[in-house]
């Protein structure tokens, strides 16, 4: 079985015919056939602790034979665009740094390069040009920990995320005030900040498409990939 981890299930659009299922004590979960195998996914909410806390949860109870941290990533580097996929080759957070396989398959034109783990959302330019400046092309909030759970386990780990904003962007609204305690977001939060935010409406659609493109890009991408148990690819 794979396991495949992200924040939110919006971010698992881009793949059809998943098939929920319930998993006690995790916000989320699906299984889909991906890959030739039998896939898990979970979205149990942003921040390392619910994602190590839903990886654990799943390889203590499951025959799991690769763990991949997925959904959307900020960017860093200036170059990428919205709906670029990302492959990590290596993830860095509190947990330490941790090397990412490659996948085999046909994933085509893929973003690669160091994936930053950190506890907040990154809401400005500027704050991401300082990270950029630290050598990470991207920036996530679960990664690390899914990978320390991996680590832990001696499990392949692979890091596949698609850019939702650019590094030029600054969000919209303070997305870290509309994350309730259980990593879920809340909508009222989002919208009641907009509507005091003078041009805060035309910041969130453009967010919306863009995460919407993340979303198929990603999907797509998944279904091409192949995770190996041996360690390849470049």
């Amino acid at each position: 079985m794979l396991l495949l981890i992200a924040a939110f299930s919006f971010e698992f659009a881009g793949l059809r015919s998943c098939r929920p299922c319930a998993k006690a004590g995790l916000r989320w979960a699906a299984t889909l056939d991906l890959a030739g195998d039998r896939a898990i996914l979970v979205a149990n909410g942003a921040g390392r602790a619910r994602a190590s806390a839903a990886a654990r949860a799943i390889v203590s109870k499951e025959s799991v034979r690769a763990v991949i941290s997925t959904g959307f990533a900020g960017a860093l580097n200036p170059s990428f665009l919205a709906g670029d996929v990302f492959v990590a080759d290596s993830v860095r957070g509190d947990e330490g740094e941790f090397a990412s396989r490659f996948p085999a398959g046909s994933l085509g034109d893929v973003r690669r390069g160091a994936l930053l783990t950190v506890d907040r959302v990154v809401q400005s330019a500027s704050a991401k040009r300082e990270l950029w400046g630290q050598g990470a092309q991207a920036v996530d909030m679960e990664a690390s920990s899914v990978a320390a759970v991996a680590r832990d386990h001696g499990l392949p780990f692979f890091c596949i995320r698609a850019i939702s904003d650019l590094a030029a962007e600054d969000m919209p609204v303070d997305f870290d005030r509309a994350l309730r305690s259980d990593g879920s977001l809340s909508a009222w939060s989002v919208f009641g900040q907009a509507l005091r935010a003078r041009g805060s409406w035309s910041g969130l659609m453009r967010l919306r498409r863009d995460s919407a493109a993340a979303a198929r890009s990603l999907g797509a991408c998944l279904r091409r990939c192949e995770f190996p148990l041996a360690a390849g690819g470049v």
